[in-house]
């Protein structure tokens, strides 16, 4: 038994340097760090797809430390970040200071669902970097479909009367001169157009428009613009308008069939594409906005949806062909 003992206790000595590290990347005494829902919903009412769920990241330190919390990308895994706060830093009189920020995001798949691994830089007054760890938050999704798959008893056959044949002879010619009719009329409006495609002789088909693709985007814009949809609290209508337009505008440069596509698709393709990963996340959060004010009727605030106009054109701008290539085209 003594030499058990003994063994055990050389066992953890051994294992010391390893477990520490992994601890200091929780915490250290300087600093813990709290990953928290800000508001979790009621137990009888789940997060459903779609729904903006607020995480709060928050880090406890002394005064004289300094705090770098991360900045996340739009597809942060399975999470849509749909929005974040700037950090904000609220100074104790025990002197220690609160750094924390605000993190909204979105899923749009059923399931349970894990917050991935994030890090925190700290830097005490006297020492080196270190990096904290985030607690992983459990967050489960659920359909908005309801599951109605309790088994009922077979109800009894019943017994019902022959109906009349009658009504189904009425109903029969009834249908056949109201196919006969409509196959006249069709017969007669093709015949009217031929005549009139006869009289006119070949006549042009629709102009096609020439303009480049940026240019056309910018004309459409400002005609969003101007039906002012946001004052009229028409916001699905409007997200629906420039999300089509970036989408033709997409199309004509990249060569993408981006209105027949989804918004996952269209990010898949633009990988394809000659696109930088920031502009590519700069069409991904204008299409990710209007997709949860279309499907997850969202209520955007009136200044950020008069505000989409803008984040449109300048998407456009950045992405555009210069002058020269243009002009070679």
């Amino acid at each position: 038994m003594k030499y058990l003992n003994r063994s055990v206790i050389i066992v953890m000595i051994a294992l010391l340097p390893i477990l520490l590290p992994a601890t200091a990347l929780a915490q250290t005494p300087d600093a813990e760090v709290d990953f928290y829902l800000k508001a979790p919903p009621p137990p009888d009412q789940p997060y459903t797809i779609g729904d903006r769920i607020t995480l709060r990241l928050e880090v406890t330190h002394l005064v004289d430390s300094g705090v770098a919390l991360p900045q996340l990308d739009s597809e942060w895994n399975e999470f849509t970040v749909v929005q974040q706060t700037p950090p904000e830093t609220i100074k104790n009189i025990d002197g220690r200071a609160v750094t924390g920020k605000d993190i909204t995001v979105a899923l749009f798949a059923p399931g349970d669902f894990q917050t991935p691994p994030l890090i925190i830089t700290h830097r005490p007054p006297a020492g080196a970097v270190e990096e904290l760890a985030a607690p992983v938050i459990s967050i489960k999704i659920t359909s908005v479909l309801t599951d109605d798959s309790a088994l009922r008893d077979l109800k009894p056959q019943a017994d019902l009367p022959a109906p009349p044949v009658w009504p189904w002879v009425v109903g029969g010619i009834l249908l056949t001169m109201l196919l006969l009719g409509l196959l006249t009329g069709v017969g007669l409006w093709l015949h009217h157009r031929r005549q009139q495609q006869a009289l006119a002789g070949d006549a042009p088909g629709a102009p096609v428009d020439r303009r480049p693709p940026e240019e056309i985007a910018h004309a459409e814009l400002d005609h969003i613009e101007s039906l002012n949809l946001p004052a009229h609290r028409q916001f699905k209508q409007h997200y629906s308008l420039v999300a089509d337009c970036l989408r033709r505008y997409i199309e004509g440069r990249y060569h993408i069939s981006a209105l027949e596509q989804t918004t996952g698709e269209i990010r898949r393709s633009l990988r394809q594409t000659d696109i930088s990963v920031h502009d590519s996340h700069r069409f991904m959060a204008i299409f990710t906005e209007s997709d949860l004010v279309k499907f997850a009727r969202h209520r955007p605030d009136p200044a950020a949806a008069a505000e989409l106009v803008a984040q449109a054109r300048q998407v456009v701008d950045v992405t555009a062909p210069p002058l020269e290539e243009t002009a070679d085209d």
